[in-house]
């Protein structure tokens, strides 16, 4: 608007159309310098929006592509209703999107993310005591334990995904509940807002489409991303194992270089580096994926290309120990079990990646044409732009309740959380039973507040919480392929219990996992799945 009231103080003080002032100056004189629109990128001192996409400075040719220009002076009032416009259409963005709840209506939970931590918490929250709004950039839970059996076709995809609104039917079938595939990309604390930015491919009025939530209480569970060490080529070149799409990529890759090395005129050398798959990383998840990779190898690949079996080889780098979480025997048991499987294990740390080779800091060049990245997780770049209080590692702080401490009705849980030092708890580790343990503490939270009407925004404060969250370690499990697998109970390292290897600790791995997967549907699919790879083999017949 200030275009428009310099213009209008002009025809004031002249008496007339800019009195002795022609238009040219006015336009001029104003579009000399930049015009620096309000954003929301630099909030006041007490606002607590974290991060928000600014809103891009004008110079004065945006002023002449809006078909504002040089006019005689009798066409003023036009240039000046196009400037009104134009100020009110820049000064302040407009998003569109849920506006802040009623009195009378139900209070509103915002959940951010679709993990373990954000699905249990979902699966419980009484649906007739607060309105359900999920945002996240995948419309499913992925059942990550049994992940990497997907890249080698024991299991199907579609088994261990588990589509949210099946969790928390309310998504689907209450009108005021909502699920958007949408990525979280600003909070407002003051305001109790969220904003969002679609998933899309084009389709919508405006790319990027972004829209506001108002929220009564907020759950951040937007989980964490790999951690790479910032080493050089890791994001371009290898791939992760923590969502389906990264399950089907390595699948298409294992088959799309078993099917290139059997091409004529391929060299012996060029062909032992297309079947090379390599591991980096010797946690639970490296070791299963390359249990799983030599299991098929060993049944599948042998059998149905033949001509290429002797050159197929996994290697599993690790800077220390594998499974260095499990009992010294489990260890070396996994250890010489994946040796007899033909797993070649390295120890080693990797200074840089290239397309076709990755080099260790001793100078060893690794070459490769499958490259797999499980060196653990870390912060999310959204939880890093966070304006709140950060825990050791740089998760969201939280208390004992699971509270973000400094704001009103914000809780974080799951990966991307982590109790604050005053605390005095340890950050828990990024475990899949952590995360679920968390989801059900803080929905039985929730409904119990709810029912004490402690759901709106600002409400809770005279509500006692009840006890804090102490979780407790179960054990771990893992499978290091050919029906073998460890099972360690024992609640931490240095404590006693129960620890075991061998084919009974798998039939307790599977049976463990079955009863573990969210729905009856999955489970039979699971199962299903089991049954025919044992009779009938390992699909490989499709590259997509």
């Amino acid at each position: 608007m200030a275009l428009a009231r310099f213009a209008r103080n002009s025809w004031t003080r002249s008496g007339g159309p800019f009195g002795n002032s022609r238009i040219e100056d006015v336009f001029y004189g104003v579009s000399s310098r930049q015009c620096c629109l309000p954003s929301l990128e630099n909030p006041g001192e007490n606002n607590n929006l974290s991060y928000f996409s600014s809103i891009k400075k004008v110079n004065h040719m945006t002023f002449w592509s809006r078909g504002i220009r040089v006019t005689p002076h009798y066409e003023f009032p036009s240039a000046e209703m196009i400037a009104e416009e134009y100020d009110a259409e820049y000064v302040e963005p407009r998003y569109p999107g849920l506006e802040a709840t009623k009195p009378g209506e139900k209070p509103r939970v915002v959940v951010l993310g679709t993990g373990w931590a954000a699905c249990r918490f979902l699966k419980g929250l009484d649906n007739k005591i607060f309105d359900i709004v999920c945002i996240s950039p995948r419309n499913h839970m992925v059942f990550t334990p049994l992940l990497a059996s997907t890249c080698v076709g024991t299991l199907e995809f579609r088994s261990v995904a588990e589509p949210v609104s099946q969790i928390q039917t309310a998504l689907a079938k209450d009108p005021n509940s909502y699920f958007y595939l949408a990525s979280c990309i600003g909070i407002d604390t003051n305001k109790h807002e969220v904003y969002c930015e679609t998933v899309s491919n084009g389709g919508l009025p405006r790319d990027p489409y972004q829209f506001k939530v108002a929220y009564d209480k907020l759950v951040i569970a937007a989980g964490a991303e790999p951690l790479t060490f910032g080493i050089k080529g890791v994001y371009e070149h290898a791939y992760f194992l923590r969502e389906v799409s990264h399950a089907q990529e390595i699948r298409k890759k294992i088959l799309l270089n078993l099917m290139l090395s059997e091409n004529p005129g391929i060299s012996e050398e060029e062909k032992k580096r297309l079947l090379h798959c390599v591991v980096i990383g010797g946690g639970p998840t490296g070791v299963e994926f390359s249990g799983e990779l030599s299991d098929f190898i060993m049944k599948d690949v042998r059998d149905r290309y033949a001509h290429v079996k002797d050159y197929v080889q996994v290697t599993l780098i690790e800077a220390n120990e594998i499974l260095s979480s499990f009992d010294v025997g489990l260890r070396q048991y996994a250890t010489n079990h994946l040796n007899k499987s033909g797993v070649c294990l390295m120890r080693g740390v990797v200074k840089e990646v290239h397309p076709k080779k990755i080099v260790l800091n001793d100078g060893t060049d690794v070459p490769y044409g499958l490259l797999v990245w499980s060196t653990g997780v870390g912060p999310s770049k959204f939880v890093k732009s966070l304006n709140l209080p950060k825990s050791p590692g740089g998760r969201i702080g939280v208390d004992q309740w699971l509270r973000v401490p400094s704001v009103e009705d914000v809780f974080a849980l799951g990966d991307c959380a982590g109790f604050l030092e005053q605390t005095g708890k340890p950050v828990l580790p990024a475990l899949a039973q952590v995360a679920e343990r968390e989801g059900k503490f803080l929905v039985k939270l929730f409904n119990r507040i709810g029912k004490e009407n402690g759901g709106k925004a600002f409400s809770v404060k005279d509500i006692p919480l009840g006890e804090p969250f102490v979780y407790t370690h179960l054990g771990s499990m893992a499978s290091v392929g050919r029906y073998k697998a460890l099972v360690d109970l024992r609640q931490s390292k240095d404590a006693k219990g129960i620890s075991m290897a061998g084919f009974l600790s798998w039939l307790i791995w599977r049976s463990a996992y079955l009863t573990r997967v969210v729905s009856w549907r999955n489970r039979f699919y699971v199962a299903v799945n089991w049954a025919t790879t044992l009779v009938f083999g390992r699909d490989n017949s499709r590259i997509g």
